[in-house]
């Protein structure tokens, strides 16, 4: 196990409770958009890139936790606006930044108050802030957290929540992560997990099963 250092933490708490601190803290903001089990899948491929590409868990672990914060700030008619298969033009850009900036806003609050490193929580604001809107990956550690961001798509969860939220057909989600994935991911391994959960995904819909 990390030692407490090794997490960033200036206070004594090792890094299974800041972990579980975090989700705590992060809860109330993600209940807005139901956004916690996308939250705990994006976690749980993160940390398997990090197994797989390297990277620093003290930054990639805070970031993807408290990545989407910020759609807490938005109404639910802007949050339609702005996020999902059918969206696009100027003002779902807009809302998308502002869901960035302001999640980076309360995630640097979050860590403040925690004591954690100062300038890893830069970093983490940092990612947080273009964790959509960014079109390259500056560093290992932002390749991860846009890769499990993603990710959340393609899982047994996050496929069907999202034909459920977003009011898709099965066939159109499928579709458009097939068309999308093999360009969408900047790390080798977010490909190859996508493509295993492509096939999955596409087994429950021929088999009339909806995985959850």
């Amino acid at each position: 196990m990390p030692s407490p250092s090794r997490f960033g933490i200036l206070r004594i708490m090792d890094r299974d409770e800041f972990i579980r601190t975090l989700f705590q803290l992060a809860e109330p903001y993600l209940k807005v958009r139901g956004d916690l089990p996308h939250a705990r899948v994006s976690h749980q491929y993160a940390l398997r890139l990090l197994e797989q590409e390297g990277g620093e868990p003290g930054i990639v672990e805070p970031a993807v936790i408290l990545h989407d914060l910020g759609w807490s700030q938005l109404t639910p008619e802007q949050i339609r606006i702005a996020f999902g298969v059918r969206a696009g033009g100027e003002e779902a850009e807009r809302l998308n930044r502002i869901h960035e900036r302001k999640g980076a806003a309360i995630a640097r609050r979050i860590l403040q108050s925690l004591d954690y490193l100062p300038l890893w929580i830069e970093q983490v604001a940092f990612l947080i802030e273009r964790h959509d809107s960014g079109e390259r990956a500056d560093s290992l550690e932002e390749k991860i957290v846009k890769d499990a961001d993603k990710l959340w798509r393609f899982s047994t969860v996050g496929f069907w929540k999202e034909i459920e939220r977003q009011k898709l057909d099965q066939e159109e989600l499928h579709r458009f992560l097939s068309a999308r994935y093999r360009t969408w991911f900047f790390t080798q391994t977010a490909v190859q997990l996508a493509e295993e959960e492509l096939r999955d995904r596409g087994k429950e819909i021929a088999a009339g099963n909806q995985g959850v």
